[in-house]
C-alpha cells in the first residue's frame, strides 16, 4: 500500500469533522485507547495503485488510523534549532567557495581536483554585548572543538567577527561592533574592494572605507567579504549600502551600510577553520622579511 496523504488535526477539529455513526462500518470496533481524552485518532487513506494508467479502475481503499499522543509530540525547540545549525554547517562545507580548485593540463590530460580550504563548526552564543564601544560574544565551543585564536566567525546570513581567545570549552569573539575590527570587503556588483569598520553608535550599521570615489556606487548595493582577509571565505554577505558620500580630500567614499545580521537576535554562529592559514602566514612573513 502507498500512503498518499496524512492530515493531523486537533481533537476539537476531529470531533467537528467526524463522520456520523451511521457511516461507520458495523464490523468496526473501537480501539482500546479510544476512551483516552489525550489521544486523537486521525483517519488516513491508503491506496494501492497497480499503475497510473489503471488508477481509477484498480483502486483499493483501505481504512486506517494514525494515533497521535501528546507524549509523542513533545520535541524541544532548542534541540531542533541546534540540529538545523549542525546541518547548515555541513552544507556550507559542500559549497564551492569552501574549496580551492586545482586544474592541471598536460597535453590532452585535464584533471581537476578540489581541495577543501574551509570547514565550519557550529556554536551557540551564550553571552554578548552590542551597545558598548567594543563588543564581544562568548561561544560554547573552545579548544576541545578545535576553536583557535584568529578564526573568523560568521552567521547564517552575515559575518560576526574574529576569535580573540579560547579556553578548553569556550571562546571569545571580537565582533564587527569593535573599534579594532577591520575586515576586507567588496562591492558585489563592481568588485571594488574596501575595509569594513565600526565607528560606534548603532549596532545595526557599519562603515566601509577605502573605496575609491572613481568607482560607481548605488544605494542598495550588496557588500560581501572579498577573501583578502585570509580567515573569511570570499562572498559572505555583510550588508547593503544605506548611504554614501565622496570625501574630496581623500579621493575615497564614506559609505554607511546596514548589516545583514541582527546581532541583537543572533543565537547561533559558525566558526570558520582555514586549512591553508599556516601556509598563507608563512608567505606573508617572507614578504615582511624582504621589506
Amino acid at each position: 500500500a502507498k500512503l498518499l496523504s496524512i492530515a493531523i488535526f486537533p481533537a476539537s477539529a476531529i470531533k467537528s469533522i467526524a463522520p456520523p455513526a451511521a457511516s461507520i462500518p458495523p464490523t468496526a470496533t473501537a480501539p482500546p485507547f479510544a476512551s483516552d481524552p489525550r489521544i486523537v485518532v486521525v483517519p488516513l487513506l491508503f491506496v494501492t495503485v497497480p499503475s497510473i494508467s489503471t488508477f481509477f479502475a484498480h483502486t483499493v481503499v483501505v481504512p486506517a488510523v494514525f494515533v497521535i499522543s501528546p507524549d509523542t509530540l513533545t520535541v524541544p525547540l532548542a534541540s531542533v534549532n541546534e540540529e538545523l545549525v549542525k546541518e547548515n554547517a555541513r552544507l556550507r562545507e559542500q559549497i564551492e567557495s569552501s574549496y580551492v580548485r586545482y586544474t592541471d593540463r598536460v597535453m590532452i590530460k585535464d584533471d581537476t581536483i578540489y581541495k577543501q580550504q574551509f570547514s565550519f563548526v557550529e556554536a551557540k552564543v551564550i553571552s554578548k554585548s552590542i551597545n558598548k564601544r567594543n563588543n564581544y560574544f562568548m561561544l560554547n565551543k573552545g579548544l576541545s572543538s578545535g576553536i583557535l585564536k584568529d578564526m573568523s566567525v560568521i552567521a547564517p546570513n552575515g559575518i560576526v567577527g574574529v576569535v580573540v581567545n579560547s579556553t578548553e570549552n569556550f571562546s571569545l569573539v571580537m565582533t564587527v561592533l569593535h573599534q579594532d575590527s577591520k575586515i576586507a570587503v567588496k562591492n558585489k556588483r563592481t568588485n571594488a574592494s574596501g575595509t569594513l569598520i565600526w565607528n560606534g553608535g548603532n549596532y545595526a550599521t557599519g562603515q566601509v572605507i577605502d573605496i575609491p570615489s572613481s568607482m560607481p556606487l548605488k544605494v542598495g548595493d550588496t557588500i560581501t567579504t572579498s577573501g583578502f582577509s585570509r580567515n573569511f571565505p570570499e562572498g559572505i554577505e555583510v550588508g547593503y549600502i544605506k548611504k554614501f558620500s565622496k570625501d574630496s580630500g581623500s579621493g575615497f567614499y564614506n559609505v554607511e551600510i546596514k548589516y545583514s545580521t541582527d546581532y541583537n537576535k543572533l543565537g547561533y554562529v559558525y566558526v570558520v577553520k582555514n586549512f591553508f592559514k599556516l601556509e598563507q602566514e608563512q608567505l606573508e612573513r617572507g614578504i615582511k622579511e624582504d621589506e
